[in-house]
């Protein structure tokens, strides 16, 4: 079973996992990315984690097997993402809009409006 708050795009996957792996590693993290242009950092490693890094428990799956001792280039995260549980499937949810208010109370009136010029052809025609 699937949750929606397991879920979220790319980028938001990447600022959790960089966040948690700051609080984790601290200044040997920061260090990895010195005259490294931020935006080269965020899209290789997007690139290179893909889907992995818009489901939750694989990140925390990955988060949680990282070496200890040294923090993980993008192809070594990318693995454990791999390792980590698969990304279920979501139900394929058919919306059916509803009407306002508004909408049905003008949808009424219409009808009276044909119901009403229905009779009066009728009663015409009567007459004749």
């Amino acid at each position: 079973m699937w949750k929606q708050s397991d879920f979220c795009n790319a980028d938001t996957g990447f600022d959790y996992v960089f966040a948690r792996m700051n609080a984790i590693y601290g200044a040997m993290f920061q260090n990895n990315w010195k005259n490294v242009d931020a935006d080269l950092i965020r899209q290789t490693w997007k690139e290179t984690c893909g889907i992995g890094l818009t489901y939750r428990p694989k990140m925390d799956y990955a988060l949680q097997y990282m070496n200890p001792e040294r923090p993980p280039s993008a192809l070594q995260f990318a693995k454990l993402l791999n390792e980590g549980p698969r990304i279920p499937d979501k139900p394929d949810f058919h919306l059916t809009r509803q009407m306002t208010q508004a909408e049905a109370a003008e949808q009424k009136r219409r009808g009276d409006e044909a119901r009403k010029k229905l009779s009066e052809m009728l009663e015409k025609m009567r007459m004749k």
